[in-house]
């Protein structure tokens, strides 16, 4: 089993495509996996790119000894194992609650980041989170039960623990301001769909607007699950972003 024994867990992984090719990290949503949040991209993406999955700890086959969730340990974890498997940088692609990781890998590893991409991304406390239920397995299971059931399966964990782990994490997530953004040199690809329930347009919009280096896609009739409903438009989305990345000279101070 392709595990990467970190010092502060065990980190599952795949690797796909080419091992010349640029690497492209993929991170999932909360309480998915790899496999499924990428599953309709990963053959695409790994005949162009180096695609490392990683499911973050607590989530699939990955461990989680810390039993709680901080977005900034998720970031050290993705570049702990990228030092394990000798890659000093790669594109940091994140759905959902990956691109809350990735965003702060790009805030706490940034000359590691040769871009970020960030899909769905929150960035500061959005209505559906702040209701008070968004987690809570009794609502989850009226309003989406297969979602509860998907997590009995893909999880070592109860789902209850994991949804709890996210709960008590999004009272650590900081608001960040446009100056803490626009510490994000690398460029960074924002895509969201214009029909997010989780995310609001105006705040992947705000997002955009608060980096330097940034570029925007929006996913028309798109909602919060873009990677399982808009793959096609993604792969080209990345393709065309990450190929033109790799096409320019690197900034001043970069390792790439």
């Amino acid at each position: 089993m392709p595990i990467l024994a970190l010092p502060n867990l065990d980190l599952y992984h795949e690797l796909h495509g080419p091992p010349d090719a640029p690497p492209l990290v993929l991170l999932h949503g909360a309480t998915e996996t790899f496999q499924v949040s990428w599953k309709r991209l990963i053959e695409p993406l790994s005949g162009r790119f180096r695609v490392i999955g990683i499911d973050m700890r607590g989530h699939g086959r990955s461990t989680n000894p810390a039993g709680a969730l901080d977005l900034r340990q998720m970031a050290d974890d993705v570049a702990d194992g990228l030092e394990a498997l000798g890659m000093p940088t790669a594109h940091i692609c994140g759905f959902s609650g990956g691109a809350s990781t990735a965003l702060f890998f790009g805030l706490r590893h940034p000359h590691r980041a040769r871009s970020l991409v960030l899909i769905s991304n929150n960035f500061a406390r959005d209505e559906a989170r702040l209701k008070g239920d968004f987690w809570s397995p009794d609502a989850i299971r009226q309003r989406d039960p297969l979602w509860l059931h998907g997590m009995a399966a893909w999880h070592a964990v109860p789902a209850e623990t994991l949804l709890g782990w996210w709960e008590a994490e999004d009272q650590l997530r900081p608001d960040f301001t446009p100056a803490e953004l626009a510490a994000l040199q690398m460029p960074v690809l924002v895509v969201g769909g214009d029909r997010d329930p989780v995310v609001p347009l105006d705040q992947t919009i705000r997002l955009f607007r608060a980096l330097p280096n940034g570029q925007l896609a929006i996913l028309p009739g798109v909602g919060h699950g873009a990677p399982h409903r808009a793959a096609d438009w993604l792969d080209a989305l990345l393709g065309n972003f990450i190929d033109g990345v790799e096409a320019k000279p690197p900034l001043e101070g970069d390792t790439i």
